[in-house]
Parts: structure tokens; C-alpha cells; sequence
């Protein structure tokens, strides 16, 4: 009688394998670039100190090219992660509702002068980009 191997893969179960770990994985990673906004957008800033509107208390505003401060902390709470999509096809979002985020990340004109940029997503996003990379590419079975 011979001896015989049986090899069998089973595509099915690896590909529902992959459908349900890749939206995991992916809002791990935007996590982990959320999470890097919210530190980025904390700390001490070396721009001019103003009142905060409607308070007694004052804050020190970020100089040209630094992470914006916080005032009210209106832009950090704004700081949202989600994951659209299923399966082999998902996209990772991490996004700053506040109105005032895009004008702060590459500056804007107000009252006719030129606002330098704050910027906190890019910066974010390049310090967070070797953890993300890990997180992406670790073993998925």
C-alpha cells in the first residue's frame, strides 16, 4: 500500500480569518494615531500669552510652526478616530471636527493678516508612523 500526504487549504476560512481581524487591526492603528494627536495637542507652547475669552484665566499660545494650544480644549475633544469598510477593503480615519482645525494645521488670513500654520495632524501622523507600521504588519494568524 503507499504512503500518501493530503494537503488542503482552506482559502474560506483564511479569507474570514482576514475579514474579521483587518477592521481591528485598522482602528487599532487609528487609535494609535488619535492618541498621538491628543499628546501632540498638549504641553507648553512658547508663542504670547492671552486671556482665555469669557474666564480670568490666561494661556500661552503656540509660536508659528508649533502644535496649537489649548485654550478650551475645544480642539482636542473634537479628535475622533472610525473605521469605514469591511473585509479587504478598509480605511482608518482619525480627523479633528473643530471648525477652526484645518485653518490652524496650514494657516489662513485673518483680518487681512497672514496666520502661520499650527500644524498637529502631519506632525502626528510622522511621529506615529513607525507604530502604526507595526501594528499593520504583525502577524495577522
Amino acid at each position: 500500500m503507499p504512503a500518501s500526504i493530503k494537503l488542503k487549504l482552506n482559502t474560506t476560512e483564511l479569507m474570514k480569518s482576514l475579514d474579521q481581524t483587518a477592521p481591528k487591526r485598522m482602528m487599532e492603528a487609528a487609535n494609535e494615531l488619535r492618541n498621538t494627536v491628543l499628546e501632540t495637542l498638549s504641553g507648553d507652547r512658547s508663542g504670547r500669552t492671552y486671556k482665555v475669552p469669557d474666564t480670568e484665566r490666561t494661556y500661552t499660545a503656540s509660536a508659528p510652526g508649533e502644535p496649537p494650544a489649548q485654550a478650551t480644549s475645544d480642539l482636542r475633544k473634537s479628535v475622533k478616530s472610525s473605521v469605514e469598510g469591511k473585509g479587504r477593503s478598509v480605511i482608518g480615519k482619525v480627523k479633528a471636527e473643530a471648525k477652526h482645525a484645518l485653518p490652524l494645521e496650514f494657516g489662513h488670513r485673518q483680518g487681512g493678516k497672514h496666520v502661520a500654520a499650527r500644524p498637529f495632524m502631519k506632525t502626528s501622523f510622522d511621529k506615529s508612523l513607525d507604530a502604526i507600521r507595526r501594528i499593520l504588519t504583525r502577524k495577522w494568524f
